[in-house]
């Protein structure tokens, strides 16, 4: 039981130095939207997402969660909610809404032993061409009104080594986080896909490198830093 509340703190510990860091990068320029995404599928970035969510909630109380992996959602299995309607369903409204976080899409979490609530959008309604959904002008709209109405946003994106969906979104958020498999590490894909984010207007923050084994004790690297913990695989 000991070795279980210590492997949470453990956790939770990570990622509120990885939120520590992101808040000292905005010395300069605002880091209000993040984006996560990876190289390829299975590297825990939709586990990291929700992680990192939950932590920022913690500090601010206006955080939304935006899952934007519409091909492969799981936003909603990992947090145990409904993804009957959500970011899809919205932007077919979106000219006619005067408030994101007062539509019923958007769904409330109330942390563990009640530290905060988080803001949550599913990915809701799937669709035929979600590249061209996170590309339109009206992706842009729901963005510029939710920056106006949360302290921080965060998405979960496709991986850009399959589908070119995270690209524009990236190109729009302030900051972009890599997440990175070391079960799965192959620094030339890594590099490749950074890279084209790069050219498309990415910032890109760092690397997270996940699934490491806590008995090495290496706890991952980075362009700017890297942390790293051993599950999840969404």
């Amino acid at each position: 039981m000991a070795g279980k509340k210590s492997n949470q703190f453990d956790v939770k510990e990570i990622f509120r130095n990885l939120r520590t860091n992101i808040e000292f990068m905005q010395m300069d320029d605002e880091i209000k939207v993040i984006n996560l995404t990876s190289t390829t599928k299975n590297e825990g970035k939709s586990t990291i997402s929700v992680n990192l969510a939950k932590m920022y909630a913690v500090k601010y109380p206006k955080t939304l969660l935006v899952d934007c992996d519409l091909r492969n959602p799981s936003i909603h299995r990992i947090l145990g909610i409904t993804n009957a309607s959500g970011l899809t369903n919205l932007l077919t409204q979106i000219k006619d809404i005067k408030k994101i976080d007062e539509m019923s899409m958007v769904q409330h979490i109330e942390l563990d032993e009640g530290v905060g609530i988080l803001s949550v959008l599913t990915t809701g309604s799937s669709v035929p061409n979600p590249a061209e959904v996170l590309a339109s002008k009206r992706f842009r709209k729901f963005l510029e009104m939710a920056k106006a109405e949360y302290d921080y946003i965060l998405m979960d994106c496709s991986p850009v080594g399959i589908v070119a969906d995270a690209v524009p979104v990236s190109s729009i958020c302030d900051g972009t986080l890599f997440v990175i498999s070391s079960e799965e590490n192959q620094k030339k894909s890594i590099k490749m896909c950074a890279d084209g984010l790069k050219r498309n207007g990415a910032n890109i923050l760092g690397i997270v490198l996940n699934k490491v084994d806590s008995k090495t004790k290496k706890y991952g690297y980075g362009y700017g830093y890297g942390y790293g913990y051993g599950y999840g695989k969404d």
